[in-house]
């Protein structure tokens, strides 16, 4: 954190680098986590959780260049309710940073007991959140208010591709024909999946909102 001390005086700025890097890491981390999950592939899991930490680390310079950029300039009101903004963007990045992680951790505890064909029930859901995640993160990366407003409206596919998941997985539990652990584990799996997607559209939420902020900072400047 020492380096966050020599913060030169376009502090403003670094807090937009500070969010497009991390936008950037999530990205990968959700990636890499969605193949881990319907590959079975564990060298990927464990790849996503050694970057865990630097992402946790991202989260704490964002909000030190925040409370930096707040606390030694006298700021209009919009400027502040920008920051605000900013703070709240990086707490979804974060949780959505930690999600990917949990998925990594069940495909390690689970190697070797999924089925391709289990697997392969939740492909629908976490090709949706992908999207999803994907367009909320580069709309980040870009200041993209169009492609912050396109995240919106899909939380009805992830939901309907998360019951239709859920159906298989609980009717193999009623019949008897489930390896249970793995069973629960792919539910959980599922859960993390549409976490990850509310915290996109909140982050999407957000940044509409800190866009046109700054866009009225930018005009009244």
């Amino acid at each position: 954190m020492k380096q966050l001390a020599q913060i030169p005086l376009d502090s403003r700025q670094r807090v937009f680098a500070l969010v497009t890097a991390m936008a950037g890491m999530v990205e990968s981390g959700v990636d890499q986590a969605i193949k881990a999950l319907l590959e079975g592939d564990c060298d990927a899991a464990q790849t996503l959780l050694q970057k865990e930490p630097a992402i946790n680390r991202m989260e704490m310079h964002l909000d030190a260049a925040v409370l930096f950029h707040l606390s030694h300039r006298s700021l209009p009101e919009e400027e502040t309710r920008s920051m605000a903004c900013v703070l709240k963007i990086n707490k979804d990045l974060e949780r959505m940073g930690d999600l990917a992680a949990n998925i990594a951790r069940k495909v390690i505890e689970s190697a070797g007991s999924w089925k391709p064909s289990s697997r392969s029930e939740l492909q629908p859901m976490a090709i949706a959140v992908s999207h999803v995640c994907r367009k909320a993160l580069r709309a980040v990366v870009r200041q993209d208010l169009v492609l912050a407003e396109s995240v919106l409206d899909s939380q009805e596919t992830v939901h309907r591709y998360r019951d239709y998941a859920f159906r298989l997985i609980t009717d193999r539990l009623r019949e008897g024909d489930s390896q249970i652990n793995s069973d629960l584990a792919l539910l959980l799996a599922s859960r993390s999946l549409e976490q990850i997607s509310r915290h996109a559209v909140s982050l999407s939420d957000n940044l509409l909102f800190w866009l046109s902020t700054k866009t009225q900072h930018a005009m009244a400047s």
